[in-house]
């Protein structure tokens, strides 16, 4: 049962409904319970393994926090997330080996479960007691397919407000704002663009330098509105029930520089790998000066890549990241000394940085989206005029899916670079229309101009 399904939406209006029906006291096992049905749904064996792990994360905190050696906590932490870096590890390795189905959300819950064993190794008093809030948080449905990747304290700490708090009317249209905005974005947006790039994709050098050129920067603008979409379904559905997620977006394509850009994009992983990863190697490898710098960006950079699977192409994904990130923060100094002098020259270098980071994410996408080092470097040949182009055009595609791709790309591009201008509309229109009008609009609009191909989550499947 998948995000944009109607009987998704259906059972969750009941769900939501009876969750406010449910005394306190009974709230945590009901949102668990619902949570686990929901998991269930795509795969009962693999729920059983994310109960075993979170079982395991309880116990391995409880050791942590317990132990009376600072040896001993050592030991139970580092134990504890090998467990769970090696779950992921295995069933990525053996899904690109073997062919073996990736659980659903294992990444992200194994993520949240790592965090938790790091907070209370950090601080003893992070311990949660209550092992069915405890559970809840790694199962917590609307973040299991694809995050956000919420912070345990956060959640449990807004968890014990919402366990017992009446409905709260304001919270839960955002919620509802948030899903329809989310929708529309998937929907309307990254599936259209799907639909022109999967034609492109079955033969690429059969088409001219235009397409092909638009259809690769199809790949950046449908993974951005696909997951940006995504994740406003998350947030949304999750504020149904009194939870306020960590966002993943703000506006990635207005930063100046790629550094930037990933302080914007996929927020919650970045910020966690930052938090685990990045920081405590860079305190580790301080004493090497910029020696130290490069390789903390390599070692995180390199790990993003591979979170998203133990490929080469991830690898050359997080590989020229990793390049990117460098030669940025190396250069840091000198660009601000050649463009921060005059605000002219800040705004001309701003401009000039968010058009060249786009390209470099889009450049990058050539081995996000394909599933080949040979397949990226066909898609990097069209492009750079290295083999002969194709004579099929704009004309030889049908129209229902080739008319509204410039459309679908200037839209995800302008929701990318933070909608600008669009509250002042949004303000008008709420004058001029309440908010049952809008919103029943945008219902027709989703419901009438989806596209057939419509379906899963790009993310869904790390």
């Amino acid at each position: 049962m998948g995000f944009v399904s109607v009987a998704f939406f259906l059972c969750l209006a009941l769900a939501a409904t009876a969750f406010y029906a449910v005394p306190g006291r009974w709230r945590t096992r009901y949102l668990l319970a619902l949570s686990y049905a929901f998991y269930a749904s795509w795969s009962l064996p693999y729920l059983l393994l994310l109960v075993l792990a979170s079982l395991a994360a309880f116990g391995a905190g409880r050791a942590i926090a317990h132990a009376a050696e600072e040896r001993s906590k050592k030991i139970f932490l580092a134990g504890g997330i090998a467990a769970l870096l090696v779950l992921v590890a295995g069933f990525k390795g053996g899904g690109e080996i073997k062919g073996l189905l990736f659980p659903l959300g294992l990444s992200y819950y194994s993520f949240k479960l790592i965090a938790y064993l790091v907070e209370v190794y950090w601080d003893e008093s992070a311990l949660q007691a209550d092992l069915a809030a405890f559970c809840l948080y790694p199962a917590f449905f609307p973040q299991i397919v694809s995050g956000p990747i919420q912070r345990p304290q956060d959640f449990f700490a807004q968890w014990r407000r919402a366990a017992r708090a009446p409905a709260d009317f304001a919270g839960i249209e955002d919620g509802f704002r948030l899903i329809l905005g989310g929708l529309m974005l998937k929907l309307l947006i990254a599936d259209r663009l799907g639909a022109f790039i999967a034609v492109v994709d079955v033969e690429p050098e059969r088409f001219n330098w235009g397409v092909n050129a638009a259809c690769i920067c199809c790949y950046t603008l449908q993974l951005y509105a696909d997951f940006a979409g995504y994740t406003n379904i998350a947030l949304g559905v999750g504020k149904l029930f009194g939870i306020t997620g960590p966002p993943n977006f703000n506006a990635p394509f207005a930063a100046a520089n790629i550094q930037d850009m990933w302080r914007r994009w996929h927020m919650s992983l970045t910020l966690w790998l930052t938090d685990y990863l990045f920081m405590p190697l860079q305190m580790a490898l301080r004493g090497l000066g910029r020696a130290g710098l490069v390789l903390c960006i390599t070692i995180n950079m390199v790990a993003i890549g591979l979170w998203h699977g133990l490929t080469l192409n991830f690898l050359c994904f997080g590989a020229f990241h990793a390049l990117c990130l460098n030669v940025t923060a190396l250069t840091a100094k000198p660009r601000k000394f050649l463009f921060g002098r005059r605000a002219v020259t800040r705004a001309a270098a701003h401009l000039s940085g968010a058009v060249l980071t786009f390209g470099l994410m889009t450049l990058s996408m050539l081995f996000f989206h394909t599933q080949t080092l040979g397949s990226a470097w066909l898609h990097f040949r069209l492009l750079t005029f290295l083999l002969p182009a194709g004579v099929l055009g704009w004309g030889d595609i049908r129209s229902d899916v080739s008319d509204p791709v410039i459309a679908c790309m200037a839209l995800a591009y302008y929701f990318s670079i933070g909608a600008p201008g669009l509250r002042p509309v949004g303000r008008v229109a709420g004058a001029l229309a309440p908010n049952w009008l809008q919103y029943g609009l945008a219902l027709l609009l989703i419901s009438a101009m989806t596209v057939e191909s419509a379906g899963g989550f790009i993310y869904g499947q790390f």
